[in-house]
């Protein structure tokens, strides 16, 4: 993703062999990473973290729509007559374009694996069309597009994506529009938009045939959703079960005195997936890996995969996502991690005298409490807080996270309030120097000026890289 530059300062010789070596790998593995990325990523790049107010006004200019869920359904869903799409909106093509930002349906797109559909339904001058789809077990994709026939702009957002009833997770859950020169996801009168659909599948669920995809559409002139729209199509969510590799090594990988339990090694024609489990009796939280790379060989014929992404991550499992295996049938794979972003279970927890303006205490301390600028308005409760982190390792950096609740003193647990302010937040990362630099606004409310002192709020990210390279065999002749 991003090029990183390394400083070493050794004088041990053995050491400096060593290390020179995992260096060049992690060079490599970044330059792997630029490249995938090119063009996508700054220098520098700036992340806001806003109140709930302020995501939901900047929600239709977003390139990638997040499917929400949880929004009362007061029209019902209307039983619609389906109908044969139009040859004109289902042509595989013209999604396209959406390949470019998801490595699981450009494997779906370069191998053919897609299935047609060509259904769909319209509701008051709104057609939706599903035109095909594709599932491998672990993910789904469905390419859809919405045909607006109204004389106002529409915004489509997927409810939810059921097998029989049994809903697939909506998490991660997305929509990407597929077009080259989007601005939002917006339809404007007489537009069509091409999407497609990704959302993760449990492992463990069991789901039949009999696939559905819901749909709520917002008028934007009226500000509300006026439309619910379902289509119904068949879908195997193991439809490229013929075609896994499936290993279980049940290997240990011990990173920075953490253990990580190897229980899974799955190929599809997708992608390729490393189910991970985090020893319970570990001393740290671990948040991510540093630079894992998977190797593998067949023959004469090796592979790197680089750059995974995560699914179905909580606090005792996670699971790297590599792109598809070029490898038939692999003879031998390992996982080569770099170290890990990790700490302890019992520092958690960002503990404030809010009278005082004062860290009591805090995971590390790099952590301040920094005073507003001139031009901001900060509230009686509110506070602004600031970490920067040198050799952050920023390719697999996270931003602070902290609990949307706090007890004071006394125990008595109260909700944070929206910032006053919109101008103090975000995370910046600077690949060139390796240092990230996070601030959060957090808003006690001005009455808890008055609450029982300190006030202790969970921490639920927190990072602070660990750097330790191991590797574990998965696959060995």
């Amino acid at each position: 993703m991003l090029e990183k530059e390394e400083r070493v300062l050794m004088t041990d010789s053995e050491a400096v062999k060593k290390q020179a070596e995992e260096i060049r790998e992690m060079k490599l593995a970044y330059a792997v990473r630029a490249g995938v990325t090119k063009g996508r990523k700054r220098e520098m790049k700036r992340i806001y973290s806003y109140g709930a107010g302020a995501i939901a006004a900047a929600a239709a200019a977003v390139f990638i729509v997040f499917s929400l869920t949880g929004f009362p359904n007061v029209g019902g869903n209307e039983i619609l007559v389906q109908t044969a799409s139009p040859k004109n909106v289902t042509d595989i093509e013209l999604f396209r374009p959406a390949a470019a930002r998801d490595q699981g349906f450009a494997a779906a797109l370069e191998q053919g694996l897609v299935k047609p559909v060509n259904l769909g339904v319209e509701k008051n001058g709104v057609r939706i069309d599903v035109a095909g789809a594709v599932a491998d077990g672990r993910n789904a994709y469905v390419l859809y597009s919405v045909q607006n026939h109204t004389k106002k702009a529409a915004i489509p957002i997927v409810e939810s994506l059921e097998f029989g009833g049994v809903e697939a997770p909506s998490r991660w859950a997305e929509s990407i529009y597929a077009l080259d020169h989007f601005n939002s996801n917006e339809i404007s009168p007489g537009e069509t938009g091409y999407f497609v659909y990704k959302t993760n599948l449990s492992p463990t669920a069991k789901y039949n045939k009999d696939a559905k995809l819901s749909f709520k559409v917002w008028d934007t002139s009226a500000n509300k959703y006026q439309e619910w729209l379902d289509v119904a199509f068949d879908l195997d969510s193991n439809m490229l079960k013929d075609n896994e590799r499936v290993f279980y090594p049940d290997q240990t990988l011990t990173v920075a005195s953490q253990k990580i339990k190897v229980r899974q090694l799955l190929y599809t024609p997708l992608q390729t997936y490393v189910d991970l489990e985090y020893d319970s009796a570990n001393e740290k939280q671990i948040f991510n890996m540093i630079n894992p790379v998977l190797i593998g060989k067949s023959g004469d014929q090796s592979e790197k995969l680089y750059y995974p992404i995560k699914m179905f991550n909580d606090e005792s499992k996670t699971t790297l996502v590599y792109k598809c295996s070029k490898l038939e049938r692999p003879d031998t794979a390992s996982l080569k991690i770099f170290g890990i972003g990790a700490v302890n279970k019992e520092k958690l927890k960002l503990v404030i005298d809010l009278q005082k303006k004062e860290i009591l205490e805090a995971p590390d301390n790099l952590l301040r409490i920094v005073p507003p600028e001139p031009d901001e308005k900060q509230g009686a409760g509110e506070i602004y807080l600031e970490r920067t982190l040198e050799h952050a390792q920023v390719a697999d950096s996270r931003s602070m996270w902290l609990d949307d609740s706090f007890t004071d003193a006394k125990g008595e647990k109260h909700k944070q309030l929206n910032p006053e302010s919109l101008g103090h937040g975000g995370y910046v990362t600077s690949s060139k120097d390796d240092y990230s630099k996070d601030e959060k606004t957090y808003n006690f409310g001005k009455e808890a000026v008055n609450y029982p002192q300190p006030l202790t709020i969970k921490v639920n990210q927190y990072w602070i890289p660990l750097m330790d390279t191991q590797s574990v065999e998965l696959i060995g002749k």
